[in-house]
């Protein structure tokens, strides 16, 4: 469970569901749509209840709502807004004009290597921001489930990192320290049968090999085996299989 303080507030946003969670309290909150704007008249009304007040809350967003780009290597040292450009321009490459309504968070890397971006709806982001200063929350994080869930990770992590929730699997390479490859997609129940077949794809993408492993790391799935598939070590980082669903990202 999450090591917050009791003070703090976690609230966790996936397609049709959102949790808060605070010390041993938590409520779930379900919507019948699956957008992110669908959300945010379920918080509204939760953080009336003063039981949930606090200065302090951690947004953990589901992948769903998350694109992430690993960009050209720039060759040099960038300006933060020179990377934040950067970054941009290579999810419009991708997604077209819609990139420039984004808000970007960008990974620096060394200047031979790319810019890794995570990318959410830039009105969606400052709509939740001022819902929950009108609630008087003060020190507010919002953050992609894979920039906290990567505080699991062995420190310098040599392969592959499959972080799955329901519904969508995001992979990411890395080897030395450094991120190599990202790649996102929906999945069904059966995305661990199907798991060494996406990697090697996206292995085959790669000018440089990585190490043959890799770490799944999965929220809100129950019981993960790894997959019967010879020539890769596979590791299942421990979770709680009895979480589901929003509560699972609130607890990481």
């Amino acid at each position: 469970m999450s090591r917050w303080s009791a003070d703090s507030l976690r609230i966790a946003l996936i397609p049709g569901e959102a949790a808060l969670l605070r010390a041993r309290d938590s409520r779930v909150l379900a919507s019948h749509e699956r957008g992110a704007a669908s959300l945010l008249p379920l918080l509204d009304d939760a953080l009336a209840d003063a039981a949930w007040r606090s200065r302090r809350a951690e947004v953990v967003v589901s992948q769903h709502f998350v694109r992430h780009v690993l960009t050209p290597p720039p060759g040099k040292a960038l300006a933060p807004a020179e990377e934040r450009a950067l970054v941009t321009a290579s999810l419009r490459d991708i997604y077209g004009d819609e990139a420039e309504h984004w808000n970007v968070q960008v990974l620096s890397q060394p200047p031979q290597h790319g810019l890794l971006g995570a990318a959410m709806d830039a009105a969606w982001v400052r709509q939740l921001d001022a819902l929950l200063a009108r609630h008087g929350f003060r020190d507010v994080t919002i953050r992609p489930l894979a920039s906290v869930a990567a505080r699991r990770l062995p420190q310098r992590l040599a392969g592959w990192w499959a972080l799955v929730e329901p519904g969508w699997l995001s992979l990411f390479g890395s080897a030395n320290g450094i991120w190599r490859h990202v790649a996102g997609q929906p999945v069904d129940d059966g995305w661990a049968a199907t798991l060494p077949e996406l990697i090697e794809r996206e292995a085959a993408l790669m000018a440089q090999p990585l190490p043959a492993a890799t770490w799944i790391q999965a929220l809100g799935t129950g019981t993960v085996a790894a997959p019967d598939s010879a020539g890769t070590r596979w590791q299942v980082l421990p979770h709680d299989t009895q979480l589901r669903g929003a509560l699972a990202l609130a607890g990481i």
